[in-house]
């Protein structure tokens, strides 16, 4: 299945390790840092297709290596109207009420510190 397994006798009970390989169990394609030297654009192409790739060093070390997610579609002017209405209105319903002089006042002495 993809995992070794190993089993050894402890005392009147046995034991069963497993030692799985995470290159198996992953499926993101993992390169080294040398295909990344070499092959570059075979290595940017699969993270293309892929989303992410993983570069993996010969002390072990492992990066990943992920596509930008493209920038934000700009907003219609049209979208960006609605939203604008729809704040106002939200607003307007949140705070129709105007805060009395008074408790303006003591806000702003509690902001300044006072």
């Amino acid at each position: 299945m993809g995992s070794k397994r190993r089993q050894r006798q402890t005392g009147t009970t046995e034991a069963c390790i497993f030692f799985t390989n995470a290159d198996i169990m992953s499926d993101m394609k993992t390169f080294t840092v040398r295909d990344l030297d070499r092959r570059p654009a075979s290595v940017l192409n699969t993270c293309d297709k892929e989303g992410a790739v993983r570069i993996r060093r010969r002390n072990g070390h492992s990066y990943t290596v992920r596509l930008e997610q493209p920038s934000s579609a700009r907003v219609s002017a049209k979208d960006r109207a609605r939203w604008l209405e729809e704040h106002l209105a939200w607003r307007k319903r949140m705070f129709s009420e105007r805060i009395a002089s008074d408790q303006t006042a003591l806000v702003d002495r509690l902001l300044a510190g006072e």
